[in-house]
């Protein structure tokens, strides 16, 4: 009886951590998933907040910068295509305006923006 309480023992451990790890793998995708709407929170309240000289169109893609006095400008020049010097201090995000008019995040500057929740 020892050798088959033995055996179940070891299968109802490897059967139970297998499905902890599934679990511990769901909460590490929702962690992920809860951080990337806490930054497209952040980005498009200063989207909203941000100076625009155009009204955004439906399906594009924008870019938010921040200027020197610290406030947020929506342009539709990417970095790269400023040449040789950038008019702002930094880039801070890769938008694209939804139909839904919410603003999905396809790039974060990470190392740049100080996300405040």
């Amino acid at each position: 009886m020892g050798k088959v309480k033995g055996k179940a023992q070891m299968a109802m451990r490897q059967q139970t951590q297998d499905q902890l790890n599934k679990i511990i793998r769901q909460i590490e995708l929702l962690g992920r998933q809860a951080q990337e709407i806490n930054d497209r929170i952040e980005v498009s309240e200063r989207i909203y907040d941000a100076q625009m000289s155009f009204e955004p169109i439906i399906n594009h893609h924008y870019y938010l910068y921040e200027k020197t006095d610290g406030s947020d400008v929506l342009s539709m020049v990417a970095p790269e295509e400023w040449g040789r010097k950038m008019p702002y201090i930094r880039f801070l995000a890769k938008v694209f305006l939804m139909a839904d008019h919410t603003w999905q995040v396809d790039f974060l500057n990470a190392e740049e923006v100080e996300i405040e929740l």
